[in-house]
């Protein structure tokens, strides 16, 4: 974060918006100017800071990049001896009047600490910043400057806010946990496209504005931009004049501001237990998409994250893992998924104090490992009922292509691949992946016509983008000898 007086906005018409940057020209120039100062002192690196700003009229945007660049830095005094000790040595020695009496007592100092007097004149404020000698200047491209400045911008904006609206998708629970974490209020509303918004308020709102308060807004905001979509909006109070007024901030993902992300990793799982049941789940591959901690729900004046959802059709389900918790928890957890606006299924540790009937939705108890097999067959009942209600409605469809793919069919009815498959075709096939008319088979055939050697044969099939298994509709059938298919038989004559 940057300090207040560095802070660069546009006001209009009642909006505020940090004046950002996507040119890297001043940074490419001052990342040189550090780096050509590396093994000098801080206050000659100043001064050509200085000289760099004379005539800048964004002066203020050059300071506020050197601060960061700053922060890169690593300085050190040149000296082993103490600077602080030296002053207060020459201090205590009262005023000086002249020039003699200034060399006696530096003699003095010489004698005590056993250093020269360069090295005494040398140390004097060697360990003020003035005096320090930069070692080194961590690599950092001007890209990533400018995504930082660009960043401390936004976070120095919001030390002035009064409230935050924001909308996310992903990384729900890093953000919540900071909210809760910085103390912070909220209330949860949603609109027609079920986005979740979040209004955060804080106790400042209630009482006074703090410093405390608009240092969280400004923490928060990391996390924020590292949701997978989010937006923005806030209330920042501003002096215009002498006067305080209110201006509207409004950020997105799909704006296209430089920001920093901090690209430290975390736990994608909470548990051993979870990350398990993810792997366990991924190899059934029976078509379901599973999300970790996909979205979140309302439950009355909180809100609750399920540890996964499941995705398929345009239908999803929910699944939260209760594992080894307080009483406290465990009671508060039950609740939550009692007065949840959606159903959410549970995986219940065995050693917890539960019931089935405590839960308002289905319950699967476990020891060590989630089992697959239940979730299976919860999520098969829905394929079921789905498809069985999606021939229904594909039933009056006719299809008069004599040869077409099932996906591409499937999207073309915007129907599901695994329903086609079901659907009985008065005048079709479905053979393999592909939906195939009884006049396509026939020509084939007469391509085929008194034909048997098996190689001539897979040959004219392939030749017609068909499978082996088109031969049984076709009437014929493979005579093998051992393992070795050898010839094709007509027994439909």
């Amino acid at each position: 974060m940057l300090s207040k007086d560095l802070l660069v906005v546009i006001k209009r018409n009642g909006v505020i918006r940090p004046k950002y940057l996507r040119d890297l020209n001043i940074a490419k120039s001052l990342i040189a100017i550090f780096n050509e100062h590396v093994g000098t002192k801080y206050q000659d690196l100043q001064q050509d800071l200085n000289a760099f700003e004379e005539g800048n009229k964004d002066y203020k945007v050059i300071r506020g990049l050197s601060t960061l660049l700053e922060q890169n830095c690593e300085f050190e005094t040149n000296s082993t001896l103490d600077s602080v000790k030296i002053r207060s040595f020459l201090f205590e020695r009262g005023l000086v009047i002249d020039d003699f009496e200034r060399n006696q007592i530096i003699e003095q100092a010489c004698d005590f600490f056993k250093g020269s007097k360069e090295e005494i004149e040398e140390v004097f404020f060697s360990d003020l910043p003035e005096g320090k000698i930069l070692i080194k200047l961590s690599p950092i491209s001007a890209l990533d400057l400018i995504k930082r400045y660009n960043l401390s911008l936004t976070q120095t904006l919001l030390f002035n806010a009064l409230e935050l609206t924001i909308s996310i998708e992903g990384n729900y629970q890093q953000i919540f946990r900071q909210i809760n974490y910085l103390g912070l209020m909220y209330e949860i509303e949603k609109n027609d496209s079920e986005i979740s918004f979040i209004k955060i308020t804080g106790p400042a709102s209630l009482l006074r504005k703090t410093k405390k308060y608009g240092t969280s807004f400004a923490k928060l905001f990391n996390y924020i931009i590292k949701a997978d979509k989010w937006s923005l909006s806030a209330k920042i109070e501003m002096k215009s004049g002498n006067e305080p007024r209110i201006y509207d901030f409004k950020l997105n993902s799909e704006d296209s501001v430089l920001l920093y992300k901090n690209m430290v990793e975390n736990d994608i799982f909470d548990s051993e237990v979870e990350a398990q049941f993810y792997k366990d789940f991924k190899l059934y591959n029976m078509g379901w998409e599973i999300k970790r901690e996909p979205t979140i729900i309302r439950t009355k004046n909180y809100i609750t994250i399920p540890d996964f959802g499941f995705y398929k059709h345009g239908q999803e389900l929910f699944l939260e893992v209760v594992g080894f918790w307080t009483p406290e928890y465990v009671k508060k957890k039950i609740w939550k998924l009692k007065n949840a606006e959606t159903k959410i299924m549970v995986a219940v540790n065995q050693n917890l104090n539960c019931e089935k009937g405590d839960f308002p939705s289905e319950v699967i108890f476990y020891k060590d490992r989630i089992p697959v097999k239940p979730i299976i067959k919860i999520l098969k009942k829905i394929d079921e009922k789905y498809i069985k209600l999606e021939i229904e409605k594909l039933k009056t469809v006719k299809i008069t292509e004599d040869f077409v793919s099932i996906e591409e069919k499937a999207k073309e009815l915007n129907a599901s691949i695994e329903s086609l498959k079901k659907l009985e075709l008065n005048n079709h096939y479905i053979i393999g992946d592909m939906i195939v008319s009884q006049n396509y088979l026939q020509k084939v055939k007469e391509k085929i016509g008194t034909e048997s050697d098996y190689s001539k044969i897979s040959q004219i099939i392939a030749d017609n983008n068909l499978t082996l298994g088109a031969l049984e509709y076709m009437g014929y059938k493979i005579e093998w000898k051992g393992l070795v298919p050898v010839k094709i038989t007509n027994f439909k004559k």
